[in-house]
């Protein structure tokens, strides 16, 4: 995490509080934004990163315990 430049960190944080906690957006909406926002603000490759993680976190959400 150290490595990975501050605008992905805060891109992960936003996207994943409205895929974890937020009923009103919808999680692709979240994911979309977030690789779009890194497209044009970070690295190369954070769009990718970002996509990826945001993926398996959708994925693993049903047995990510948030209580």
């Amino acid at each position: 995490m150290d490595r990975m430049p501050t605008i992905d960190r805060n891109l992960l944080r936003i996207a994943l509080f409205e895929i974890l906690w937020s009923q009103s957006v919808d999680d692709k909406v979240a994911v979309s934004e977030a690789v779009e926002i890194a497209q044009e603000l970070s690295t190369k490759e954070s769009a990718g990163y970002i996509n990826g993680i945001l993926g398996r976190v959708i994925v693993l959400k049903s047995v990510i315990s948030l209580t």
